[in-house]
């Protein structure tokens, strides 16, 4: 079944800041009828989409899977959509494999740890996995980390 991958770059806010810019991955499956007769998960019986993320600040990070989530049309919220790649793999296995990404959850990995990591390390997966080219992985952190770099610089107090 083809997979139609995205990254999404949302704005912050309060403050539009890069270190606050929240990435996530956008995924569309093009035959909801087909995942349901392939899937022996019955969850997956009836995705269309899905938002997976990851939420929560340092030392308190989880998963989060958002299914049929669909982006929002006039949203203001979000600053970019990085389109990635289309490729074939079971729906089930491109959920599995996401949700399997390590996540620190005592702050080991410090301070600077975020969503942004973890979108690239999900690519970096499919890149081992072979559905997706290492090229394509770089454009798409490259395209994530330009739109993350285009929300304003912190004010710095002196």
């Amino acid at each position: 079944m083809a997979i139609k991958l995205s990254i999404l770059v949302f704005v912050a806010s309060p403050l539009d800041y890069a270190r606050y810019r929240h990435t996530a991955l956008y995924i569309e499956y093009d035959d909801p009828e087909n995942a349901q007769t392939q899937s022996t998960d019955q969850s997956a019986a009836s995705i269309k989409s899905s938002l997976s993320e990851v939420v929560g600040s340092t030392g308190f990070y989880s998963y989060s899977e958002r299914l049929n989530w669909a982006i929002p049309v006039s949203s203001a919220n979000v600053a970019r959509i990085v389109p990635v790649s289309t490729f074939d793999a079971a729906p089930a296995t491109v959920r599995e494999t996401i949700a399997s990404i390590p996540i620190p959850e005592d702050g080991s990995w410090g301070d600077d740890w975020n969503s942004q990591d973890w979108v690239a390390d999900v690519l970096g997966k499919f890149v081992k996995m072979g559905v997706l080219d290492g090229g394509v992985r770089e454009r798409a952190v490259d395209g994530m980390v330009s739109a993350v770099c285009e929300a304003g610089d912190e004010e710095v107090l002196a």
